[in-house]
């Protein structure tokens, strides 16, 4: 099992803060935790500063002129069942406001 926590989950619906997503060894989504479980320490677990999110075209974020929160819900991707690794964050970005800055880049976390 590989753990990801980040300083926010956006899960398609909802930011969940400092939460932790479990992985399956072969990459599938068991667990969204809640609020504050990325704060608990575990086995093969990394903490990323940032959002981690659902899957998504990075050209789109590229094209980007939208507010953050307004960019990811209108992505209308969600952690289900479904969802396997690579999942998207979201660095470099203003955690106060939820918002771009001028150095907010998206990687793909394996």
């Amino acid at each position: 099992m590989r753990h990801f926590a980040a300083n926010y989950v956006f899960t398609g619906t909802d930011f969940i803060k400092n939460c932790c997503l479990s992985f399956s060894d072969d990459g599938r989504l068991v667990e969204i935790g809640a609020e504050n479980s990325g704060l608990e320490e575990r086995e093969r677990m990394i903490f990323l500063n940032g959002i981690i999110c659902p899957q998504f075209d990075t050209k789109r974020f590229r094209n980007n002129d939208m507010h953050l929160k307004d960019f990811l819900f209108s992505l209308e991707s969600h952690f289900d069942e479904n969802t396997s690794l690579p999942v998207v964050l979201l660095e470099g970005v203003d955690l106060q406001t939820l918002n771009f800055t001028n150095e907010t880049i998206a990687k793909e976390i394996y």
